[in-house]
């Protein structure tokens, strides 16, 4: 049986994450091991992918119970909908709404590589 987390709960758990990836640059993995954050991102960026293709796709409970892998799927998100901002039309409140999947994903790519250059910059100045 699954112990479900609150949301309290996950809030702490992703401050705690960004704790760890503030000391070492990596972040909890699905086994609680520490993983470099550069490597979630392919699969913080594939989550959501298959959201944009299917905005009701289910992510497995597991993974949403990852700490580190939350704390690359906000970060990403947040890229993703300042890249997609730029394109959509002026004051428009859900860009991702007005643009197609195409597009979408154009501004996903981009989003990752650039968190995958922040990632990997910060961690040579630490």
């Amino acid at each position: 049986m699954s112990k479900t987390i609150n949301k309290e709960d996950i809030t702490i758990l992703v401050a705690d994450a960004s704790e760890m990836f503030d000391e070492t640059g990596c972040v909890p993995g699905l086994d609680g091991e520490e993983v470099p954050a550069e490597r979630l991102v392919p699969h913080a960026k594939q989550y959501i992918s298959e959201t944009i293709d299917d905005s009701k796709a289910l992510c497995d409970p597991k993974i949403l119970d990852t700490p580190g892998f939350m704390l690359v799927i906000s970060w990403l998100s947040q890229k993703w909908l300042q890249k997609c901002q730029k394109l959509a039309p002026r004051g428009t409140k859900n860009p991702d709404q007005h643009l197609s999947k195409e597009q979408q994903n154009e501004c996903l790519d981009s989003a990752a590589a650039e968190l995958i250059r922040e990632i990997t910059q910060r961690k040579m100045l630490n």
